[in-house]
């Protein structure tokens, strides 16, 4: 707390203003609520103001950010993973099995299997950690970094899914479907889908562990 704002209501509560009349003097001198009240706070009670479950914190966001962080990584390795055995069982006539695209191919692979043998035991651990704290605090439900972040990722699952749907309707009228497009879709479609339905799910149940 700054010096001279603690300075300032000792010295008032000694000449008997009472705490409104401080904070309107403090408030028009430009000082902040929350610091007008940590002052007062410090000065009646002799100690701050307890931060509320729920506000957020430096670890709240950065718990959130690792964990949505991993949950894209692996949405987009496993996707990645899928299309490349799907070009392997379903080979595309331009393609040439040259040892430059096998060399290609392979390096796809082992990059997507590590990145989910990363991200997906990471995702799980964090996002277990969170939940727990949730189960035991349900006011943590309500830190701003989890709902934007949650409601982020259902809007971008949600123009995925659009986008998807969009594909396979204009191909259909453009009569050039093919299997390795179609599976392809289905994998975007079964990934995205799958956790847009669980991030709903667990956005609504918060939800009424808050109502």
């Amino acid at each position: 707390m700054p010096e001279n704002l603690s300075r300032f209501v000792d010295h008032a509560r000694q000449k008997g203003m009472d705490a409104a009349t401080i904070a309107m003097l403090l408030r028009s001198s430009g000082w902040k609520d929350r610091e007008i009240a940590d002052a007062l706070a410090d000065r009646e009670l002799g100690m701050p103001i307890p931060e509320r479950a729920g506000v957020g914190s430096a670890r709240d966001a950065f718990l959130h950010l690792l964990a949505f962080t991993a949950l894209y990584a692996w949405a987009i390795s496993l996707v990645c993973l899928l299309f490349t055995y799907i070009n392997l069982a379903l080979p595309d006539a331009a393609d040439r099995e040259t040892t430059e695209y096998m060399e290609w191919t392979l390096a796809t692979i082992r990059t997507s299997l590590a990145a989910l043998i990363v991200s997906y035991p990471l995702f799980l651990f964090v996002w277990w950690r969170l939940l727990a704290e949730i189960r035991k605090t349900p006011e943590l439900a309500k830190s701003g970094v989890r709902r934007w972040l949650t409601s982020l990722s259902l809007f971008v699952g949600a123009v995925t899914i659009m986008g998807d749907i969009t594909s396979v309707v204009y191909w259909f009228i453009e009569g050039e479907l093919t299997l390795r497009f179609l599976l392809k879709v289905l994998s975007i479609l079964i990934v995205t889908g799958g956790l847009f339905a669980y991030l709903a799910i667990t956005l609504r149940s918060e939800a009424k562990v808050r109502s």
